[in-house]
């Protein structure tokens, strides 16, 4: 079961990056926003899929980053705020909504944003999905967990690590979504930091000369997780069930190499 320690921990330390060049947190409220856009999107915006996460008693993380043009830098994003509708509900299609919102996703996060869902129900499964405009993401499922000392009958998880997107496919993720795990665990490399082949690697695609480098800056490494979350069978399991992750060396490798 998650302790709320770490989910704070994990939240505050996730943000850092935002913190330093917003002095807010990305995503959690319209107020002060100026200029905030609602429909002017440069085309469908949520290439990159959608996400829920880190599983409490009654809350969970829902996630997703405003992307028309996901390897272009800052997803092909202008540099105004975007309101952005998020809704969770107790079936697939959304006739019993239990919470909503507006959240708003700013350039300084590069458009992407994290919404900390509370006032849900322990060990219940939900369904979310977000809009923007005339767009609509394309709907997750999700799980909170147990709550104390709440016993269950079983539960069904999958977990992975060591994803290199250049040396093959993401096959693994498909059987994985198509079995509605109840949490998917990730432990860590989710990511690597060394510049990918010309083609692609295995893949055979054909690669922009920034992803041909190590990455060394915070533009680095949005464009690797863009890239990363580019493969469809890896957007599923991501809309497939709540995730648990554990940061590894090659996620923070920049920061221990400082």
């Amino acid at each position: 079961m998650e302790n709320p320690t770490r989910r704070k921990f994990l939240t505050v330390t996730g943000a850092a990056a935002a913190l330093a060049l917003a002095g807010t947190l990305p995503g959690l409220t319209a107020s002060g926003a100026t200029s905030v856009d609602t429909d002017r999107v440069p085309g469908y915006p949520f290439k990159l899929g959608i996400a829920s996460g880190d599983p409490l008693p009654d809350a969970v993380v829902i996630w997703t980053r405003l992307a028309p043009k996901p390897l272009d830098p800052f997803g092909g994003m202008n540099d105004r705020p975007v309101s952005v509708r998020w809704e969770v509900a107790e079936d697939e299609r959304f006739r019993r909504i239990v919470r909503s919102g507006d959240a708003i996703a700013r350039r300084e996060a590069s458009h992407s944003v994290h919404v900390d869902v509370r006032g849900l129900r322990p060990w219940r499964e939900y369904f979310y999905r977000f809009r923007v405009g005339g767009h609509s993401s394309s709907v997750g499922r999700t799980r909170t967990s147990p709550a104390a000392h709440q016993s269950v009958a079983a539960v069904s998880l999958a977990y992975a690590s060591c994803q290199a997107w250049y040396e093959g496919f993401y096959t693994a993720y498909r059987d994985m979504a198509a079995h509605d795990h109840d949490v998917i665990f990730h432990l860590g490399d989710y990511i690597y930091e060394y510049g990918v082949g010309a083609d692609g690697g295995l893949r055979k695609q054909d690669m922009a000369v920034e992803f041909t480098r190590e990455t060394t800056t915070l533009d680095d490494y949005r464009g690797r997780y863009a890239l990363y979350k580019t493969d469809p069978d890896l957007q599923a399991a991501h809309a497939s069930a709540p995730w648990i992750i554990t940061i590894d060396d090659h996620q923070v490798r920049q920061l221990i190499t400082r």
